[in-house]
C-alpha cells in the first residue's frame, strides 16, 4: 500500500471516519481513515473488544435456531477463563491467535460486504509514528507497565491519539501482517514499557505451554494474555466490496 501525503475517498474528497455496525447484534465498530494510505483505507479505533470477539465466538449474531452450517469458520470456545477476571465486556479480547484474529476479519467481511483485515506491520508502524505519544505522554494515552498494574483496562479510557485511535500503543499488543504473511504482535502492551514503534513480538510455542488440550488449541494462546488485535478496512463507508471492484472496471 503506497504513501501519500493525503487520505482521500475515491471520489477525490478527504476520507472521514464512519461506524460500522455489526449485522445480528447491537455492536459497531468505530473507524478512523488511516493518514497517507492510497488507496484509502480505515482502521478500528479500538482494539477489538470482548463484546465484538464473543459475538463471533458464541454465534450471538445468528438465530438461536440457525442451523450449524453458514460459511464461516468459528473459534471454539475458551476452555479457561480467557479474560483472566481482568474485565470482560468493554475490554480488549486477549489470549487470542493470530488464526483466531484473521477468522474475525473473514466473519466481518461476511456480515459486512466489505474487506476486513489485519493491519501490516507497516502500516502499524506509521500509525506508532503519527500517533504523537512520547514518553512524556505516556501516561495519558497508554496502559503500560508503569500504570496498568500488569492487567489490561477497559478500552478507551486513556485519552485518543493524534489519529484519533486508543490504546494503539498499551493495554495489549495488536497482530499484524509481515511482509512475508506471517503474523508478530506489534506494540507494547500492559507489561511493556514504550513507546517504541518497531518493537514486536514473534510468537512462540512458549505462548501455549499451558494449554491442557491434546492437541493444543489454534485458537487461543493460553499463555498470551497480551495477544489482542484491532482491524482495517479497506471499502470506504456506504460502499461494499462488490460496488468497489464494480467501479474499478472500465465502462463497457
Amino acid at each position: 500500500m503506497a504513501l501519500t501525503m493525503a487520505t482521500l475517498a475515491n471520489d477525490g474528497s478527504p476520507a472521514t471516519p464512519f461506524t460500522q455496525p455489526v449485522e445480528g447484534t447491537t455492536l459497531s465498530i468505530d473507524m478512523r481513515p488511516m493518514p497517507g494510505t492510497d488507496p484509502p483505507a480505515w482502521v478500528s479505533r479500538d482494539e477489538i473488544s470482548w463484546d465484538l470477539y464473543d459475538a463471533l465466538v458464541y454465534r450471538l449474531d445468528v438465530p438461536a435456531d440457525a442451523g450449524p452450517t453458514e460459511g464461516v469458520t468459528r473459534p471454539t470456545k475458551p476452555y479457561l477463563m480467557a479474560d483472566r477476571g481482568w474485565g470482560h465486556a468493554g475490554f480488549p479480547a486477549l489470549s487470542v491467535s493470530p488464526r483466531g484474529a484473521e477468522a474475525f476479519c473473514v466473519w466481518l467481511t461476511s456480515k459486512t460486504g466489505r474487506v476486513w483485515r489485519l493491519p501490516t506491520v507497516s502500516e502499524w508502524t506509521a500509525l506508532c509514528e503519527a500517533s504523537g505519544i512520547t514518553p512524556d505522554s505516556l501516561d495519558a494515552h497508554a496502559w503500560h507497565a508503569g500504570n496498568a498494574e500488569k492487567r489490561t483496562h477497559a478500552i478507551g479510557t486513556r485519552q485518543a491519539d493524534a489519529n484519533g485511535l486508543h490504546d494503539l500503543w498499551g493495554n495489549v499488543s495488536e497482530w499484524c501482517r509481515a511482509a512475508d504473511g506471517s503474523q508478530v504482535l506489534m506494540g507494547g502492551c500492559y507489561l511493556d514499557g514504550g513507546p517504541g514503534c518497531s518493537m514486536q513480538k514473534v510468537p512462540t510455542p512458549a505462548w501455549n505451554d499451558t494449554d491442557p488440550q491434546i492437541p493444543k488449541s489454534v485458537w487461543w494462546l493460553a499463555d498470551a494474555p497480551f495477544a489482542g488485535f484491532r482491524v482495517v478496512c479497506e471499502a470506504p463507508p456506504g460502499k461494499t466490496a462488490e460496488e468497489e471492484t464494480a467501479n474499478d472496471e472500465p465502462a463497457k
